[in-house]
């Protein structure tokens, strides 16, 4: 299995595909997020607003992550493109609103001015390195 995205998958994520982030509850039970991404080739980074959340506490104790993305587009068979990239996350430092203010242009359009407040704080970046990805469809050549 490839370890890196290829540009085809990097290009689709950062044009507003929302992720499924899964991570690992204290009692082995998976744990599963919608956010925001950006994705490079090697790691993706997601921006989060609190250090409280069930999925930064999840990763800081088991750094092991999936986390998966559907394109839209249906192939030849008739199956719904997909890719899963399997990794480990840290949180990366501040920079999370600042991030998810950049993304909101992709997600929700390119005049959103969501958490321009500084009042909402810094938030965190989480670093996603990648470590397996699979899939299917043509965005993954």
């Amino acid at each position: 299995m490839p370890t890196t995205l290829p540009a085809k998958a990097v290009d689709a994520i950062n044009g507003g595909l929302l992720a499924h982030l899964v991570t690992t509850n204290a009692d082995g039970s998976p744990h599963v997020r919608c956010v925001w991404t950006h994705a490079e080739a090697d790691a993706l980074t997601i921006g989060s607003m609190g250090l409280d959340k069930r999925y930064v506490r999840n990763l800081q104790r088991d750094p092991r992550v999936a986390v998966s993305y559907q394109s839209g587009r249906i192939d030849d068979y008739g199956l719904a493109e997909y890719v899963v990239v399997e990794g480990n996350a840290v949180v990366a430092g501040p920079g999370g609103r600042e991030l998810l203010n950049r993304l909101a242009k992709s997600y929700i359009g390119p005049d959103s001015d969501f958490l321009s407040d500084p009042a909402a704080g810094d938030g965190e970046l989480i670093r996603v390195t990648i470590t397996k990805v699979s899939g299917i469809g043509d965005w993954l050549n």
